[in-house]
């Protein structure tokens, strides 16, 4: 480039002039300066928010809810504080039998269920028990509803005909539009638990966990001799039952580990919101436990060894 090519906007040469702020530009340059500190603020802390859901968290630990089997004043599905305190009833069922298998909203403020026969299908009410509501009929034995991570959905199992005595992994819009069979595997297929990111949906296959894409696709093995997943709640980990005795893995099935071996076979494993609990409920009578994910500070949830305990999950609340 040439000399006379090189153009400067300014003659250096030559001092700057300061035009003198008027008191209207003033005002305009203080308001666009704040203006300017909210949106950055305003990012700043949208950014932070993205990151804390992606980490899963914080959130906070609210009721744990659970079913409660054969006794008076009869079964149903109840809520617990995390301390044990201020148990109750929220669902009573008709019947003994009745599965139940309740599961909290993403946002704390819903319970989705299956109540069993006489009603069917999967049903939702709110955290204290009132507006029951049919989502769908289903096809004679519903089972262990999961909401996908935007609450508009929600997983479940149901038989695979009236007649068959197979699950296979079903879904539904809360409004009870856009019923769609997942699977379709000769073999028992239960327990759907939907990934906090919502990409991916891990379910019980025979004795394995299994793994896929939320529209049935991308069937694949995940975890053998596993049942029961539960995810961490920033979608890292997932705990699950094996032999009787809590497990976690990597999300990718990879870094197994036992995390305690219990006097009591348990069946269902549940992550609390805030990752630092896990709530493991036994085969047979007997109460709800609580222990770190290390397998440390064993402590009852639960005081009322006589009943049957089952299927707990932990409210998620904002941090």
């Amino acid at each position: 480039m040439t000399e006379k090519q090189i153009r400067l906007p300014l003659d250096l040469g030559r001092p700057l002039r300061r035009r003198a702020l008027t008191p209207s530009s003033t005002r305009l340059a203080i308001v666009l300066s704040v203006v300017l500190a909210a949106a950055v603020a305003a990012a700043v802390a949208m950014g932070a928010a993205a990151a804390r859901v992606a980490a899963g968290g914080p959130y906070r630990n609210g009721l744990v809810l659970f079913t409660r089997c054969c006794g008076t004043p009869g079964t149903g599905i109840y809520v617990v504080n995390p301390n044990g305190s201020g148990q109750r009833l929220v669902y009573g069922a008709k019947f003994d039998d009745a599965p139940l298998t309740p599961s909290w909203s993403p946002d704390g403020k819903w319970i989705a269920f299956t109540p069993g026969a006489p009603l069917g299908g999967v049903w939702t009410m709110r955290a204290n028990g009132t507006a029951p509501t049919r989502v769908t009929a289903g096809r004679g034995e519903a089972l262990f509803p999961s909401w996908s991570p935007a609450g508009k959905w929600i997983a479940f199992a149901d038989r695979q005909s009236a007649s068959s005595g197979l699950h296979d992994i079903f879904r539904v819009k809360l409004d009870g539009t856009g019923l769609k069979r997942l699977t379709h595997a000769v073999s028992e297929e239960t327990s759907p638990a939907w990934a906090p990111n919502g990409a991916t949906i891990v379910y019980d296959r025979g004795r394995d966990l299994w793994r896929m894409k939320p529209d049935g696709m991308g069937q694949l093995p995940l975890i053998r001799n596993a049942r029961h997943a539960s995810w961490s709640p920033g979608g890292s980990t997932i705990a699950f039952v094996r032999g009787g005795d809590p497990w976690l893995a990597a999300r990718d099935g990879s870094k197994q580990r036992r995390v305690v071996h219990l006097a009591q076979a348990i069946v269902f494993v549940t992550w609390s919101p805030d990752s630092r609990w896990l709530v493991v409920a036994p085969m047979d009578r007997g109460d709800l436990t609580l222990l770190r994910p290390d397998g440390s500070a064993a402590q009852p949830l639960t005081h009322e060894p006589d009943y049957f305990h089952g299927s707990p999950n932990w409210q998620r609340l904002p941090g």
